[in-house]
């Protein structure tokens, strides 16, 4: 009996070790990864309330969440699976000033992490988020829609902004602008401003000397490509007679309507990007600056170099992300390659269609969530600086 045990145990043990062996030689390489997260020079008593990171890995979509431990520490190590990552960071901090206690939404962002050796030495640099009284976009509609011949049409594009506040705000002067960089299309630019500035060719303000377009807490704006019933041409469009302002486009296809207020041109003409491979900000000039001075002291010229190996020069405007109350970073999943906006304005983007050439992304827009109601019926929208969480993705056009 004893020698059947012992031969037994012979006869299985190469089986053991082979499955053994398999195991360790296929197993997943794992990467021992240095974090270092600065945070933010305040003023006052500061305290981190709660943190986590979530880094994702581009290619599979998976997630792993580390916090650090104690909460206010500012190195850790995280075992990741070799892979390119996106690290992002969100938590909560108490500010105390002089006696005023406050607390902020604390982020970062860092993307293209390449990770392909044992170990490795990542610095996150984490910014306060205020959510402060300011008006967001709400939606924005800028794929058009399609005839029922099958042929674009263009002209039904819209924003809607919301006052996102408990206070009544003067839209007078509002500026949205267009980015001038893809957000499907990398490239090195020099001068690099984007940390500090949104870089835009396609400016529009909203007119008014500084009081004249109240908005109560919880209404909206509407600003329309051409503010004219669309059905009477285009049975699959919108009628936005409503809308409050209309932008001048260019004049093949500007249709006035002269009970809508035009929108001021300061820079371009705005022709919303109907795949969404552009980005937009929503701001405003400090107080006592002229649109005349803004365009003098924003104007700047960026190059690259092009496919042939030749710089390419262009004239544009830098917004300084200080002016900025909101921005939403847009494009499509086979084609992005990177936000136009520093992380501090948005940490991510929202869509409309899956691929470039989605034909299904006609008709549909990005809308904000709602966050909140008031007992009072006061609505509140999500605003994380993060689109695509604060954004439903090709939903149906509001005004449809």
């Amino acid at each position: 009996m004893k020698t059947l045990i012992l031969r037994l145990c012979f006869c299985l043990m190469p089986i053991w070790m082979l499955a053994s062996c398999t195991k360790d030689e296929f197993s997943e390489p794992k990467a021992s990864v240095g974090t270092t997260l600065n945070h933010p020079n305040v003023e006052g008593d500061y305290s981190v309330k709660s943190l986590q990171i979530t880094w994702k890995e581009i290619n599979s979509g998976n997630e792993i969440n580390v916090s650090p431990q104690p909460v206010e520490a500012t190195n850790l190590t995280s075992e990741l699976p070799y892979g390119t990552y996106i690290a992002t960071v969100q938590g909560e901090v108490e500010i105390d000033d002089a006696g005023q206690k406050k607390t902020y939404a604390i982020k970062g962002y860092l993307d293209n992490i390449v990770i392909t050796n044992a170990t490795a030495a990542v610095t996150l640099d984490l910014f306060l988020s205020d959510p402060s009284a300011k008006f967001v976009f709400k939606e924005i509609f800028f794929t058009g829609t399609l005839t029922p011949e099958q042929k674009k049409y263009n002209g039904d594009k819209y924003f809607i902004l919301q006052n996102n506040s408990t206070d009544t705000l003067f839209a007078d002067g509002l500026i949205i602008a267009q980015s001038s960089f893809l957000t499907t299309t990398k490239r090195v630019y020099t001068p690099d401003v984007m940390s500090e500035a949104f870089t835009t060719d396609e400016i529009i303000m909203l007119p008014g000397s500084g009081n004249e377009h109240p908005v109560y807490p919880g209404q909206q704006l509407i600003i329309a490509n051409n503010a004219i019933d669309h059905t009477a041409y285009n049975t699959n469009s919108l009628d936005l007679r409503n809308a409050d302002f209309e932008i001048e486009l260019i004049s093949t296809i500007n249709v006035d309507n002269p009970a809508v207020p035009n929108t001021i041109s300061l820079a371009g003409n705005l022709l919303m990007h109907d795949r969404g491979y552009t980005s937009y900000v929503l701001a405003r000039l400090p107080e006592g600056m002229t649109s005349a001075q803004f365009l003098e002291q924003t104007a700047y010229t960026y190059s690259y170099i092009g496919g042939t190996g030749r710089e390419m020069f262009f004239d544009a405007y830098k917004i300084p992300n200080e002016f900025v109350m909101d921005a939403v970073n847009l494009s499509v999943a086979e084609s992005f390659e990177w936000l136009v906006t520093a992380p501090t304005l948005d940490m991510s983007w929202t869509y409309c269609g899956k691929v470039s050439s989605d034909a299904n992304r006609y008709g549909k827009s990005v809308t904000r969530k709602t966050l909140s109601t008031s007992n009072q019926g006061l609505v509140f929208l999500q605003d994380t600086n993060n689109s695509a969480e604060d954004f439903q993705a090709e939903t149906v056009p509001s005004l449809k």
